[in-house]
């Protein structure tokens, strides 16, 4: 079994937890910030940061998360865009779309679902500029 990856071993990250919803919380609706979020507790709907999000083991997460770094180790349903790397360690079960340049699944964990492997990051953005406008016509 490979070693878990330390998201705070990124240069780039803050090493601030700005985020916090733990264990018997649930939230609907959008969250947007700056920093590192973990989620213990449940949510449904849609997240955005330009950082590290951290979902639990007890994080009960369904929507669509578009974040820099994504570690997960509860259960989430929906899409995902990440522009570093995604990793869904044990005992995670996730199920849906994953979008991201560096896929790390433990042992252990449960991947239902369709990825598509991104190339570097001027690409990547590129990747999420064409998806957005997709999104975006009528």
């Amino acid at each position: 079994m490979l070693p878990r990856t330390d998201p705070f071993d990124l240069p780039s990250v803050s090493h601030e937890i700005t985020v916090v919803l733990q264990k018997g919380s649930r939230l609907e609706g959008r969250l947007q910030f700056e920093g590192t979020a973990r989620i213990d507790g449940e949510f449904k709907g849609e997240i955005f940061t330009p950082d590290i999000l951290l979902l639990g083991d007890d994080a009960q997460v369904s929507g669509q998360i578009e974040a820099d770094v994504v570690v997960i180790s509860g259960k989430f349903t929906g899409d995902i865009f990440a522009t570093h790397r995604v990793e869904i360690q044990a005992p995670a079960v996730v199920k849906g779309t994953i979008k991201t340049a560096v896929l790390q699944v433990e042992e252990g964990a449960v991947f239902d679902g369709q990825t598509k492997m991104l190339g570097p990051l001027p690409a990547l953005r590129q990747e999420r500029h064409s998806d957005l406008g997709e999104s975006l016509k009528p």
